[in-house]
């Protein structure tokens, strides 16, 4: 097994239980709305930088960034119960814009399709 493969493998694992305990065990409105999309794990260890998409506007995402920091020691120890490793790594959570960029471009992309649809009539 090269290490590779197990930094990715224990990154899934961690992105899992951290999106199954704010789905689960965190019953807080502002974080209802919140998908985990990415773990990215130091190469040590010692930080893991969870991205996530939440839907709403910009005073929306600023109150789910600031209950995300808070909670972030009790997910922390919840991913340190659920999975074993020498060093538990200190979450951090960060904004992630590519869904919305996504949607923005799904957008642009259904508008020039009627444009042309638009022009050929």
């Amino acid at each position: 097994m090269k290490p590779a493969d197990r930094h990715q493998r224990v990154a899934e694992e961690i992105q899992r239980v951290v999106a199954e305990v704010l789905n689960r065990e965190i019953k807080d409105y502002d974080l209802s709305m919140v998908t985990v999309t990415r773990c990215d794990l130091a190469r040590d260890y010692s930080e893991a930088t969870i991205r996530y998409s939440v839907l709403g506007d910009e005073p929306a995402r600023t109150t789910c960034a600031a209950h995300l920091a808070k909670i972030a020691g009790f997910v922390q120890k919840r991913v340190a119960g659920e999975i074993k490793l020498y060093r538990v790594p200190r979450l951090r959570f960060e904004f992630d814009p590519s869904l919305d960029d996504s949607m923005k471009l799904e957008q642009l992309f259904n508008r020039i399709a009627r444009e042309r649809r638009d022009d050929q009539q």
